[in-house]
């Protein structure tokens, strides 16, 4: 099947973008090219279709494909205790450090995909003793995963209601969006900044760090790191973590 409309790497201009973000409802521009012209291929191979403009056209009329495509263009991959020794790292290192500020921890999973990155923090949080005076934000970029992380039904854990109840959802874009007016002790955003374009990349970076309170922390994928965390403010204080000093 002939594809040269979307070949990889090349030829992915705002004629193409253009009309794939609007029938998509994402801004794929903010998206590195060579991932967004990987998830157009994989479209059209899944889909059965020969060009970008067939794939619009698809995206315009069938919500099913729609969701297919912005849950592969947003990659919304999640875990219960993804990473696990990150948690450990929260539990053991970077949490009793917040405590020792307070009792009531402000966290926000920033990109949290079906919600089970932020109910893995609550059960440490639940360990620690801290759970009932907790502030816990998730927001993501679709509404199809919220609904998901509102019921809090998954295939290996159904979240008790008493847990339901502790925490708040948003939608929220991460590369346009500004961040919540809370100031967070804690803020998760991990595997998003890798998919984005370095502008985007930057920015959200930045709004990021700006979202901590002092002494807050951020941490981001296991494959990630801040070029200069200094001149965002922030200092490195573990792999992947980052505090913004009083």
């Amino acid at each position: 099947m002939h594809r040269a409309a979307t070949p990889r790497g090349q030829g992915l201009g705002a004629g193409t973008l253009a009309p794939l973000s609007a029938a998509s409802g994402l801004r794929l521009d903010a998206f590195r090219t060579e991932h967004v012209t990987d998830r157009i291929e994989r479209a059209l191979a899944a889909e059965r279709l020969a060009t970008a403009d067939e794939l619009v056209a698809l995206l315009r009329r069938d919500g099913r494909a729609r969701e297919r495509f912005r849950r592969s263009v947003a990659v919304s991959h999640s875990g219960f205790f993804r990473d696990p020794e990150q948690f450990d790292v929260l539990e053991h290192r970077v949490l009793p450090r917040v405590l020792e500020h307070g009792s009531r921890v402000r966290a926000w999973s920033a990109g949290c995909a079906n919600g089970l990155e932020l109910w893995s923090l609550a059960v440490v949080l639940n360990r620690l003793g801290v759970l009932d005076g907790a502030y816990l934000l998730g927001s993501d970029l679709l509404e199809e995963n919220l609904g998901v992380a509102r019921a809090g039904v998954y295939d290996v854990v159904e979240i008790a209601p008493a847990l339901r109840g502790r925490a708040r959802w948003e939608q929220r874009d991460l590369a346009r969006d500004e961040a919540p007016s809370v100031r967070f002790d804690l803020v998760l955003c991990r595997n998003v900044a890798i998919y984005f374009e370095p502008a985007a990349k930057t920015r959200l970076h930045r709004m990021l760090a700006g979202a901590l309170a002092p002494s807050g922390f951020l941490m981001l994928g296991r494959s990630e790191r801040l070029s200069d965390p200094a001149s965002l403010g922030l200092r490195r204080v573990e792999p992947h973590v980052y505090e913004r000093p009083r």
